[in-house]
Formats: C-alpha cells, structure tokens, sequence
C-alpha cells in the first residue's frame, strides 16, 4: 500500500506539473476540471476505508475503518498522514473530530481526498467547537462519514 502511495504521489505531482506548464499562459494554473480528471484517472479504486498513518506519507503504524469510530484508540492523537478511499455516494464524506465520541471541532475529508503531510498542510479544525483552530496533525480521536461537509 505504501509503494502505490508513493507512486501514486509522484504519478500526480509529475502530471500535475505538465498541466500547470501548458496551461500558465491562459490561466493561472490548472483548471477544476483538470484537476480532478488527473486525479480520477490515476486514483486507485475506492475501497470504503478511511486510512490513517502515524507518520507523513503513509509511514508507521497505521489503522483503518470502514465505519464510524469514536475512540482511535492506538492512532487516537497519533496520526499526520490520512486518506478517504471511501465510496462515492451516500456517507461518502469523513469528519475527524477534535474530540472521543465524535465531539468538539471537526474538519472534512471529502470522498477520495487525501492529506499525505497534515503538519505540513496546516490542516485545522473548523467548526465551532473544543478543539476549534487547533492543528489536525496527532489531534484527531475519533470519526464519522456523513453525507457532505
């Protein structure tokens, strides 16, 4: 799994950047629609599991779920790196929240959306709630999947 992660990483970064190149001269950088084509033709297929590592770019321990959980136990406050490989359609959506028992701030991990470097990203929780401006990155302790968020 890791290998494809990476491969996968270096696949869309290096796609990416001939996008952007190409495009540069009518817009500044690739458009929505590019974007999400590039990543839809090299992302591996949906699985249903929410992905969490305790290091940057899938290193570590690692734990996933296929269903709510409201205690991370092992990974509880431990993770940078998470994926939604959920499916589309109805509770495709994951809120990480702050909080056990899926209480306190949340942020969205929208279907498919990978954050590989959350202390990098500077990922936070958004809604209103304890943990509220806090970095995402070793403070998640539990999760949902929603509809949307």
């Amino acid at each position: 799994m890791r290998r494809i992660r990476t491969t996968l990483t270096a696949l869309l970064a290096v796609t990416a950047s001939a996008l952007v190149g190409v495009e540069a001269q009518a817009a500044h950088g690739v458009t929505a629609a590019s974007e999400t084509s590039a990543t839809a033709a090299a992302a591996p297929a949906p699985d249903g599991f929410l992905y969490a590592w305790e290091h940057a770019h899938a290193g570590g321990m690692h734990c996933r779920w296929n269903g709510e959980n409201a205690n991370w136990a092992g990974c509880r406050n431990r993770v940078s790196d998470v994926w939604n490989n959920g499916f589309p359609g109805r509770r495709e959506d994951v809120r990480l929240f702050y909080g056990l028992a899926m209480t306190g701030s949340w942020a969205c991990l929208q279907q498919g959306q990978s954050i590989p470097n959350l202390n990098a990203a500077g990922t936070v929780f958004t809604a209103p709630g304890r943990g509220q401006g806090q970095r995402v990155n070793d403070n998640v302790s539990s999760h949902d999947w929603v509809d949307a968020c």
